[in-house]
């Protein structure tokens, strides 16, 4: 045979040697295409000494554990006006504080069975700012802001007020069930006194009758609440400061008639 002709010729394998090289290949395909992923290590997840409760969403309907009422007062007057607050404070039902630029005196002196709400003290800070009118209407426009760094839970409403506003808490329920908690809302009524509302503003909400602003609001509003009070500092009232920082933001009122001040 020619040198040629061994060149092309096909070389001989054994039987057992083109099975091993078949077996190779179809393994080689099998690894590449089919074969499972790896499967990741497990560790078993350490237990924390003290595991913390889970936070669950209440999506169901407004009800008066929603709301987180604030309440403007003072030492020098809260024994005289808690009598006001009793009238419709319930201790089992109502959450929020009455805030008090320092400690009041002579509580012992009231009976043990009057329901009235808890009182904390205002931050201290709020003496640096400005003001040219009333002083304590920059603490008291500032409650907003320590109530929601209160952080209590499943706050749906901040509703402020003075220590003078009674309300009737079922009607209150009954007007906020009927917005979206979760957008932001301005909810009260201007002054029964013409003479105040041209003074001030027919698109304000009067502390006197109280006013309701929703979560999403009161977190807008805290952000930008210091700046916005030196910004109006001349202003007389808390509740025209609070009107002018949302107003700010763009949030007009929303006029519910059940929100009204009387002046007497």
């Amino acid at each position: 045979m020619s040198m040629t002709q061994q060149w092309y010729q096909a070389p001989f394998h054994p039987p057992h040697l083109q099975f091993c090289l078949i077996s190779s290949i179809s393994l080689a395909l099998y690894t590449a295409f089919f074969s499972p992923k790896p499967l990741a290590l497990r560790f078993p997840t350490p237990k924390r000494n003290n595991p913390q409760p889970e936070t669950r969403l209440d999506t169901g309907p407004t009800n008066i554990a929603h709301i987180l009422m604030g309440i403007g007062g003072s030492a020098a007057t809260w024994n005289d006006r808690v009598r006001y607050s009793s009238l419709w404070w319930d201790t089992k039902k109502t959450r929020g504080f009455v805030w008090l630029d320092k400690m009041p005196k002579n509580k012992n002196n009231r009976k043990s069975e009057i329901s009235e709400p808890p009182y904390r003290l205002s931050s201290p800070d709020w003496t640096r700012f400005r003001f040219s009118s009333s002083r304590s209407a920059v603490r008291i426009a500032r409650i907003i802001s320590d109530s929601f760094k209160s952080r209590l839970p499943n706050v749906r409403w901040f509703v402020m007020g003075d220590d003078g506003t009674v309300y009737f808490t079922d009607n209150l329920v009954s007007v906020l069930a009927k917005y979206d908690h979760n957008r932001m809302w301005y909810i009260g009524g201007n002054s029964e006194s013409v003479e105040q509302d041209l003074m001030h503003a027919y698109d304000m909400a009067f502390g006197g009758g109280g006013f309701a602003i929703s979560y999403p609001l009161a977190e807008k509003l805290v952000n930008i609440l210091d700046g916005c009070l030196d910004r109006y500092y001349y202003f007389y009232g808390s509740d025209q400061r609070i009107w002018a920082c949302i107003s700010e933001i763009g949030v007009p009122l929303t006029l519910e008639r059940g929100f009204h001040q009387v002046r007497v």
